[in-house]
C-alpha cells in the first residue's frame, strides 16, 4: 500500500511504556534531589552566587540592592540535572559536558537576573516600572534549564518525536504566470 493523502505513512510510535518509565524515573530522581537541594545545595549555590556577584559589581560600579523582592529560582537546577541523567542515548561524555555546559550557563543567568533586578531597582526604585524592566528575564530565567537540556537531548527528541529530524518542507510559491 502506498502512501497518499488518505494514506499517510506510517510514524513509529513512542512505546507509552517507555515515556510512563521516564516519567516515573524523572521523579523517583527529583524528589530526593530537591529534598537535598532544598537542605544543602540551595543555600551553597546562593552563597556561590553572592561570591561572585561582589566583585562584578565592583567591576561594572554597580552597588547590590538588598531585600529585592526578586531573585534568582534556583530550583529549575535540580529538574535539569535529572533530566540530564534519564534521557536515554546520550553518551556519558555529552552527559558530563551538557551538565556542566548547563550549570555554568544557568549560573551566568542567574548572575545576569541579578544585575538587572539591582539595576531596575537602582533606576526605578520598588516600582512597578522596575517589576515590568524584570519580568521578562524571570520568565526566561524559568525556561533557561530546559532549553539548555533541549539543546543536549535533541538526539532523543528526534526519536521521540520523528519530524523533529526532518528537513523543513519548502512551501510552494506563487504560481508562475506566463507571459
Amino acid at each position: 500500500m502506498r502512501a497518499g493523502p488518505s494514506n499517510p505513512p506510517a510514524i513509529s510510535a513512542v512505546p507509552t511504556r517507555r515515556l510512563l518509565r521516564l516519567l516515573l524515573l524523572f521523579f523517583a530522581l527529583t524528589l530526593p534531589l530537591a529534598w537535598l537541594w532544598d537542605r544543602w545545595g540551595q543555600d551553597l549555590y546562593i552563597r556561590f552566587l553572592w561570591a561572585i556577584r561582589e566583585p562584578l559589581y565592583d567591576a561594572i560600579g554597580l552597588r547590590p540592592r538588598r531585600g529585592s523582592p526578586v531573585g534568582p529560582r534556583p530550583f529549575a537546577i535540580v529538574s535539569f540535572v535529572a533530566l540530564m541523567v534519564i534521557t536515554p542515548g546520550m553518551s556519558l561524555r555529552r552527559r558530563v559536558v551538557g551538565s556542566l555546559v548547563g550549570l555554568a550557563v544557568i549560573a551566568g543567568f542567574h548572575l545576569l537576573f541579578l544585575v538587572v533586578g539591582d539595576v531596575a531597582y537602582t533606576a526605578f526604585g520598588r516600582s512597578r516600572r522596575a517589576l515590568t524592566k524584570i519580568v521578562p528575564f524571570l520568565l526566561i530565567n524559568d525556561g533557561i534549564p530546559f532549553l539548555v537540556w533541549l539543546f543536549f537531548a535533541r538526539d532523543f527528541l528526534r526519536q521521540l518525536v520523528p519530524a523533529f529530524g526532518e528537513p523543513a518542507q519548502e512551501s510552494p510559491g506563487p504560481p508562475a504566470s506566463s507571459g
